[in-house]
């Protein structure tokens, strides 16, 4: 009984990967809006009502699609801010180029091992409950980014204090440019050479508007 219940579960994770892989290509091609599950079922070649045996409607099965990486995506943004507020209640800095650089470059490389998953979050989510999945990326960010410079001036390491909705227009520019290898379709040399200019370029600007004081 155990070998047959295994043997059971095996097909049904095939069936579920066939058709996540079906639905990722559907959602590439129309978008969510798009996007029908009678298509997405004949691509898998399974009825339409065999797929709500493992997804409920097309929304439940479009986050099933970007889900592991966009969650992958949100705890390493978090991961990162948290760190940054540690370093700061140790006296503990990230202010050097080469840091900024090397997470940068961990993001553009998760980007490509997931490029096909950001396209469909950037360009073919509209009308999906993902579709603002950036927006609150970037909600998070500015938070974050807020907390950090507001922890650096109780600190007195901090000369400026941007008003938040600039803190919130920048970040949101940061992250535009950053996408912008998505949006253009960038190869991964492409990428890596405007990641080069990018963020010096980002890392001038802040430092610039921040006027950090002469204990850094």
């Amino acid at each position: 009984m155990k070998e047959l219940m295994t043997v059971t579960a095996s097909k049904a994770e095939l069936t579920e990967q066939r058709l996540l892989a079906c639905a990722k290509a559907e959602f590439m091609e129309k978008g969510f809006a798009g996007a029908n599950l009678r298509f997405i079922a004949q691509r898998a070649g399974m009825t339409t009502g065999a797929i709500y045996r493992y997804f409920s409607n097309k929304d439940v099965l479009f986050k099933a699609v970007v889900g592991p990486a966009a969650n992958h995506i949100q705890i390493k943004l978090e991961e990162i801010a948290d760190r940054q507020l540690q370093l700061l209640s140790t006296e503990e800095f990230i202010t050097d180029l080469t840091s900024s650089e090397t997470v940068a470059h961990q993001f553009v490389d998760y980007i490509y091992e997931n490029f096909d998953i950001f396209d469909l979050l950037l360009n073919h989510a509209a009308g999906s409950s993902m579709e603002d999945f950036f927006n609150s990326l970037i909600e998070l960010d500015t938070a974050s980014t807020q907390a950090y410079i507001d922890k650096m001036l109780q600190l007195g390491l901090l000369k400026n204090n941007p008003p938040g909705r600039v803190i919130a227009l920048l970040v949101k520019q940061n992250y535009k440019q950053l996408l912008e290898i998505v949006t253009s379709k960038m190869t991964r040399v492409e990428a890596n050479e405007y990641i080069r200019l990018l963020v010096p370029f980002l890392y001038a600007g802040w430092r610039t508007i921040l006027e950090k004081t002469d204990t850094l």
